[in-house]
């Protein structure tokens, strides 16, 4: 019997028959296991177990945020080339085997290091392709518009659950026992997906003739005959044909603009976030779990309140209001030393966050033909992952003239001011950018 077939078996109950609750089940499995092992389990081993510093918790960041943004890259053309299902399987396979070495090797920080490299990678390659896969299914805007919602909804649990998951292990056992959620939770993951086909075909499943109608598309439509790139030429040559389509377009390239200046900021909470929890709120490794997870509570309540908003309403406006909630919530979240208040800000940024994902990703499936999704979505990725590089190696230094509070709620603030000039510009250019 063949892999598809076994798991078509296993999960062919009622709750995942259809190939979207398979798709949101295996998102959230796939982002339990990267959300666990992120910061309770890189950082924390880091930070609590071997003393670093802030120049090593960013060093091990600006690893995992390289490695991110070079395969979120990466991962259009692949995700376009073969499909998401084949792209997120061999991701998931190598998450299990990470999350086995990082719980049974001995810890050191050669090992923490090489497993950042591969959580940024597998967390751009699987998040790329779980973003675009909703397009290989059907390009009704009321359709994307949900299953984006259920999907982003699915990695605000995982936020809860992970860090939640991570916090209750490290509370009773070694810090290092994290990485057994990720390896764990790989597996039912591979599965799921492996018994979710594409409707419609990757461009090297496709037909290079007037015969695209029968890979699944049925409207013999010229740019579904897309030829797969053959060799490093062809390779960059996609990747190059991402970035341009994305700036001919102004939809596409204010979606662009909104998450790299939106998110420029935040690169100084990943090498400073821990320091804060220790130095200032004086919290436990513990509290790092549970402060996260708090924040997934936001992000749920605010991929599902995009189910709630008319289609008509779903624009680049909202998208940039969305993102001024985050930088407030933020603002609160580092702004005292208390954890009560900790607590409401990761709470309020976590709304932001949740309503944000699913409807930056709607917008730019709605603007881009299925044969370019892949290369679209992975520019898009690699606008909001690249933003956060440059305040990481210059944070640890900002931190030391100004302390690790008031550099957090600087950059707390730049959003929140980044937000409102978005929210201005969109509303006056509505019409323009539809």
């Amino acid at each position: 019997m063949r892999l598809q077939d076994f798991a078509s078996k296993i999960f062919s109950s009622n709750l995942l028959s259809k190939p979207e609750a398979r798709t949101v089940a295996s998102n959230f499995l796939m982002q339990l296991g990267l959300q666990a092992i992120y910061f309770v389990g890189i950082i924390g081993c880091a930070t609590y177990d071997l003393g670093a510093d802030a120049l090593v918790v960013s060093s091990l960041v600006l690893v995992l945020n390289v490695m991110l943004v070079v395969m979120s890259f990466v991962a259009g053309p692949l995700v376009d080339a073969v499909g998401p299902r084949r792209t997120l399987a061999a991701t998931l396979s190598v998450m299990a085997v990470a999350g086995l070495a990082g719980w049974l090797l001995p810890l050191s920080y050669a090992l923490l290091y090489a497993l950042a490299a591969v959580q940024g990678a597998a967390f751009g390659v699987g998040s790329t392709s779980m973003d675009a896969y909703p397009r290989f299914v059907s390009d009704d805007p009321r359709y994307l518009q949900r299953v984006n919602s259920l999907v982003y909804t699915a990695t605000s649990v995982a936020v809860i659950a992970g860090p939640a998951l991570g916090g209750l292990i490290v509370s009773a056992l070694p810090t290092k026992c994290d990485f057994a959620i990720m390896a764990f939770a790989s597996l039912p993951a591979l599965a799921l997906v492996w018994a979710t086909v594409e409707k419609i075909a990757p461009s090297r499943q496709r037909p290079a003739s007037g015969e695209a109608g029968t890979a699944g598309t049925g409207d013999g439509d010229p740019d579904l005959k897309a030829r797969p790139a053959t060799g490093a030429r062809g390779f960059l040559g996609d990747l190059a044909e991402g970035v341009r389509i994305t700036w001919q377009s102004e939809g596409l390239r204010t979606l662009f603009l909104i998450g790299f200046l939106g998110f420029f900021a935040y690169g100084a909470f990943d090498s400073l976030e821990s320091l804060f929890y220790r130095d200032v709120l004086r919290a436990g490794a513990q509290w790092m779990g549970w402060l996260s997870a708090i924040a997934g509570v936001g992000g749920t309540l605010g991929s599902l309140a995009v189910l709630r908003i008319p289609s008509r309403r779903l624009d680049m406006t909202a998208l940039s209001a969305m993102l001024l909630v985050t930088g407030v919530g933020s603002m609160l979240y580092v702004g005292t030393a208390s954890v009560a208040w900790a607590c409401v800000g990761q709470l309020v940024s976590g709304l932001g966050f949740g309503a944000m994902g699913p409807t930056r990703t709607t917008l730019a499936q709605a603007r881009c033909d299925v044969a370019h999704v892949g290369r679209v979505t992975s520019v898009m990725r690699v606008g909001m992952n690249s933003a956060g590089v440059l305040p990481l190696l210059v944070a640890p230094f900002v931190a030391d003239a100004l302390g690790v509070q008031a550099t957090l709620f600087a950059a707390s603030a730049m959003v929140a001011a980044v937000a409102a000039l978005f929210v201005a510009r969109t509303r006056s250019r509505r019409e323009l950018l539809g």
